[in-house]
């Protein structure tokens, strides 16, 4: 019995070489219309897939090999039924699938016409690769070019080595199906190369939406170290639904500096003023649409990265003078699963979006329902154990990534006294990612000059003594309805 293959791809790059190959081992190749015609092209011996299965390309070429006559050569085994039905039904064994699919994903960068990438949906490639899969201990499947080489050097395959070539198939139609479903879904995907990882020694690449992320401006590609950064800064300046301007300032994933004002330069003022010493190369992202006022003040400092959801034509003409500055565009975001990867495989979880809402345990309130969403937006995207202290409108000092909550308090206040020592601040507000499970931490809030009201969540089985102390120091404190962890 002779050995058969099927010849079927879009891209046809190094095709000569396996098709040769197979034509000295004695194969009879089987092609389709587009893939046929070039194999004439090179002198490939062949035989014309709708010439076998007498049925012709239909629904302009929508249908070429969804046949019994194909299917049936590729799903068969060496069992006395199958190989007796193949006779049977004039049925050739097919030992060998050489095939890729359309460019769906590079259609879908080309152009946002909806007919084209409809079109670019692969269908009889898709179903013979699944069916090879299926059969692996009987048809190999090669669907990737720079696999005919490897096929070559390691012909006739172990059982091992088919697997391998199975593994890859299948992983491939994993892949274009996930990239047909993000399109469907609008969260279509451009791969970027990046400068490098956390470290320059580590390579790393980042899948975009490329319809909500633009590099406007700079020479410099991103860093794994950016985009990080460039998130929590997005989170915390697009968190607040609200009609003011935001400004948060990123570095080290970590926010230094984050206002909320009507105005946007005094905004970034205020954010630029909470740790101006930290700002120094870190990212700078905005709520609103970039004014030229708001870009004169930015071309003053050193920045990785600017972002926003739009900028004025003279404000990007201003920034695009920085020639190292990354200029990014980005669309409000709608994340609903946060992704990591851990050592067994991948972590999911909701994103922790839930509106925060207080009671009163001493004190009055006088923070509006948006300045405390947006204080508790920014406390949120600091690493616990979090202490985050405000004064009317932005942030002035945080400690985050402690093992102690008393130490990241002593060191939210320190910094604050540090820094903050010769600004008129009478009132602060403190903000605490979980609760207090010891006075300690009160009594230190108690010993500060400054009048600084608390906010925190309750749920340690020391409540008792939390809410007696609360009292004794008259301290103005509010408990906030969900704790804010973030590892």
């Amino acid at each position: 019995m002779g050995k058969n293959a099927i010849i079927s791809v879009f891209d046809k790059t190094n095709l000569d070489l396996i098709a040769n190959f197979l034509i000295k081992k004695k194969f009879t190749i089987y092609s389709t219309g587009g893939t046929s015609q070039y194999l004439k092209g090179i002198n490939i011996p062949h035989i014309e897939i709708s010439k076998y299965t007498k049925q012709k390309e239909i629904l302009d070429g929508r249908v070429k090999t969804l046949h019994p006559k194909i299917f049936g050569g590729l799903l068969g085994t060496n069992s006395r039924n199958h190989l007796k039905e193949q006779k049977r039904r004039g049925i050739v064994i097919f030992d060998i699938l050489v095939i890729n699919l359309y460019p769906f994903e590079e259609t879908v960068k080309r152009t946002k016409d909806k007919s084209k990438i409809i079109e670019m949906i692969d269908i009889g490639g898709h179903s013979l690769i699944r069916a090879a899969v299926k059969n692996y201990n009987h048809t190999i499947p090669i669907t990737n070019p720079s696999d005919y080489k490897n096929f070559i050097k390691a012909f006739p395959l172990k059982q091992t080595q088919r697997k391998i070539f199975a593994k890859k198939a299948i992983q491939q139609v994993a892949n274009y199906d996930n990239a047909i479903f993000n399109w469907f879904d609008g969260n279509t995907k451009d791969e970027y190369e990046l400068r490098y990882g956390e470290n320059p020694h580590q390579n790393a690449r980042a899948l975009v939406d490329n319809d909500k992320f633009t590099q406007l401006s700079g020479d410099k590609k991103l860093s794994y170290n950016n985009l990080l950064d460039l998130d929590a800064a997005v989170k915390i300046a697009y968190g607040v639904n609200t009609k003011n301007n935001i400004c948060a300032i990123i570095k080290h994933n970590t926010p230094c500096g984050a206002a909320i004002e009507k105005k946007q330069t005094q905004c970034y003022e205020k954010a630029l003023a909470g740790d101006p010493l930290s700002a120094f190369g870190g990212i700078v992202s905005f709520n609103k649409k970039v004014n030229k006022e708001t870009a004169k003040l930015l071309k003053k400092n050193f920045y990785e990265v600017i972002s926003a959801p739009s900028y004025e034509k003279e404000a990007l003409d201003i920034l695009k003078t920085k020639k190292n500055l990354r200029v990014i565009k980005v669309k409000k975001i709608n994340q609903k699963l946060e992704e990591r990867s851990f050592f067994g495989g991948t972590l999911i979880q909701d994103t922790n979006n839930k509106k925060t809402s207080i009671e009163n345990i001493n004190g009055v309130n006088k923070l509006s329902l948006e300045k405390i969403s947006f204080f508790v937006n920014v406390l949120k995207n600091i690493k616990s154990n979090a202490i985050a202290l405000f004064d009317e409108n932005s942030l002035i000092s945080q400690s985050g990534g402690q093992t102690s909550r008393v130490d990241a308090l002593q060191n939210c206040l320190y910094k604050f006294n540090l820094r903050h020592r010769f600004r008129k601040i009478k009132k602060a507000y403190l903000f605490s990612d979980a609760f207090f499970p010891f006075v300690d931490s009160l009594s230190i809030i108690k010993k500060q000059k400054i009048k600084i009201e608390t906010y925190a969540p309750m749920g340690s089985k020391n409540d008792p003594d939390i809410r007696r102390d609360i009292k004794k120091h008259r301290l103005n404190f509010f408990k906030l309805s969900e704790r804010h962890f973030k590892h």
